[in-house]
């Protein structure tokens, strides 16, 4: 009696390629489960990286502001202007800016001292006390600090944190 070979296809052998309805419905309900887990994630990542890039360019304009004022022995200020903070030796519309630095929409660079509205370096580093607030939004937890001494001296605490042991409670 003659066999069945392997060359001659049989009723049932388009069943054997491809996927069933139920296996590709499985498929696309595990890529959702993913999908519905990885979005907030990446979402807080993304905020939390717009957050700590915010930081880290106004870190380097007020860095940029005591620099200048010791090399070109002058007075310099980082000035808060609308939606932007900007160094220039006066904070008038018609100084010369040197740097500036536009806050995204969302974000929000903010000194502790809401009447604040110029950080000022002597031609010798110094300036006075100052704190900047830098969030995304209203998320304390995943702000910053920047904090400037007196002596000139100009340090970004860690995410979520106003010194080295007391949280962020609130972003202004």
């Amino acid at each position: 009696m003659p066999r069945l070979s392997d060359s001659q296809p049989s009723a049932y052998s388009h069943m054997r390629r491809g996927f069933t309805l139920i296996e590709l419905m499985i498929i696309i309900a595990l890529v959702a489960i993913v999908a519905a887990i990885a979005v907030p994630n990446f979402n807080q990542f993304i905020n939390k990286s717009r957050a700590q890039s915010l930081n880290n360019e106004m870190l380097a304009l007020v860095q940029y502001a005591r620099t200048t004022a010791v090399e070109q022995k002058t007075f310099m200020r980082v000035c808060k202007e609308s939606g932007r903070w900007t160094v220039k030796k006066t904070c008038t519309d018609a100084a010369e800016v040197l740097r500036r630095l536009d806050v995204p929409s969302g974000s929000t660079v903010n000194p502790l001292d809401a009447d604040l509205k110029e950080v000022l370096f002597k031609y010798n580093g110094t300036s006075k006390d100052t704190t900047l607030l830098t969030c995304q939004g209203t998320d304390h937890a995943n702000g910053f600090t920047i904090d400037i001494k007196a002596s000139g001296s100009i340090r970004s605490w860690p995410r979520g944190m106003t010194n080295s042991t007391t949280s962020m409670t609130a972003c202004q």
